[in-house]
């Protein structure tokens, strides 16, 4: 019995030995760059409250998002790839420091400071997710943004913006970087469209 025992224990120890390893989490944070050349003046000239983006279902959590061009109706979260925050906190960051570091806003904030802003910007996320296909590798981002004047309720704009672009490869990690170049592209567009319009000043 004893022996019994031994072997039982050690063909326990063989199966955990041969049993592959559990693989590991990935968490990834959204660089976004202002596009090169830019050299637009300031878009708000004042103190900007960015909001946290609003997003419906999927787009709301941290799993990385895809799908197919096979099925492109499906949407999908990968298992073990995560970005580092909820996207809806995310693109909130990653606008503000956007704006901040391109000095295409005078004062950038968020409406947990308490600051009482010149203007508002509210994001809503559309699509946010890779795009799988036999021989193509693709990202596309669609934001919703609107820019309103808390003091008058005046709404400045409200556009929709859609990007897509290539991944260097089929990695994630080269789809967060091209969502990154996304991003940029149209943070570009939105402050380019801002700075066209003469309501954009602080009164």
């Amino acid at each position: 019995m004893r022996a019994a025992g031994i072997l039982l224990f050690a063909s326990f120890l063989l199966a955990a030995c041969a049993a592959p390893p559990v693989p590991r989490d990935y968490f990834y944070r959204i660089d976004v760059a202002p596009l090169a050349g830019d050299a637009r003046p300031m878009a708000f000239d004042g103190i900007v409250s960015i909001a946290p983006f609003e997003a419906d279902g999927l787009l709301r959590e941290r799993p990385i998002l895809f799908t197919s061009t096979a099925s492109p109706q499906e949407l999908r979260q990968h298992d073990y790839f995560y970005w580092n925050d909820a996207p809806t906190r995310l693109l909130q960051q990653s606008l503000a420091v956007y704006l901040q570091d391109s000095g295409l806003a005078e004062t950038v904030v968020t409406p947990a400071m308490r600051i009482r802003p010149d203007f508002e910007v509210i994001g809503k996320i559309r699509r946010f997710e890779r795009i799988l296909g036999k021989n193509s590798q693709r990202v596309i981002a669609k934001i919703e943004l609107a820019v309103l004047r808390p003091g008058d309720e005046g709404l400045i704009l409200v556009k929709t913006y859609v990007v897509e672009r290539q991944a260097k490869d089929d990695s994630v990690a080269a789809a967060v970087d091209a969502l990154g170049q996304a991003l940029s592209e149209i943070y570009g567009s939105f402050t380019a469209d801002v700075s066209s319009l003469e309501r954009a000043k602080s009164s």
